[in-house]
């Protein structure tokens, strides 16, 4: 740099671009290449809660069905007329999937909001991996969630009736 100073500022640069290379390994996202500069200096870093601090896992709390809010998880969720219908909506319109991790338990995998509803379908008796596996086989049509529409749908020939189709659609809103 002595010898030739107009290196300094490439060489400044390819160094903050390998570290933000490094963050990127390590799932941080850096947007300019001086900021990986002061992180590299940060003893903590403090945050609000959407999911640093906490266990960044979606749970159901109550769901509304027939005129009638549901808290917790209901005791007679199978008896309830909508519940499998309900569950198909789900399973059916969902991109998440369930994993075995090492103890052999299953673990839904994917979008947290659709793992929260599979843990919930699980919690409740419901078997959620033949559906899963068998979704593609019976999905005639997909529209994949949009940001800007806040909506996906599904369009399915139902397993237990070929003449029977279905459209299960997945609608997102703003908390105001």
């Amino acid at each position: 740099v002595v010898a030739i100073p107009e290196g300094l500022p490439l060489s400044v640069t390819i160094s903050l671009a390998y570290s933000v290379g490094q963050m990127k390994n390590e799932h941080c996202l850096v947007r300019r290449l001086d900021a990986s500069e002061t992180m590299g200096g940060a003893n903590e870093i403090c945050t609000d809660k959407t999911g640093t601090l906490t266990k960044n896992q979606m749970t159901v709390k109550e769901f509304y069905t027939m005129d009638t809010v549901h808290t917790g998880r209901p005791s007679n969720f199978n008896e309830l007329a909508t519940s499998k219908l309900m569950a198909e909506g789900v399973l059916y319109n969902c991109s998440a999937r369930i994993e075995r991790d090492d103890k052999g338990s299953q673990e839904p995998k994917g979008n947290p909001t659709e793992c929260g509803l599979l843990r919930c379908l699980m919690e409740l008796g419901v078997n959620c991996m033949d559906p899963l596996l068998k979704k593609e086989k019976f999905t005639l049509h997909l529209i994949p969630f949009n940001s800007s529409r806040k909506r996906a749908a599904t369009l399915i020939r139902h397993p237990d009736n070929p003449n029977l189709v279905r459209t299960f659609c997945k609608i997102g809103r703003a908390h105001v």
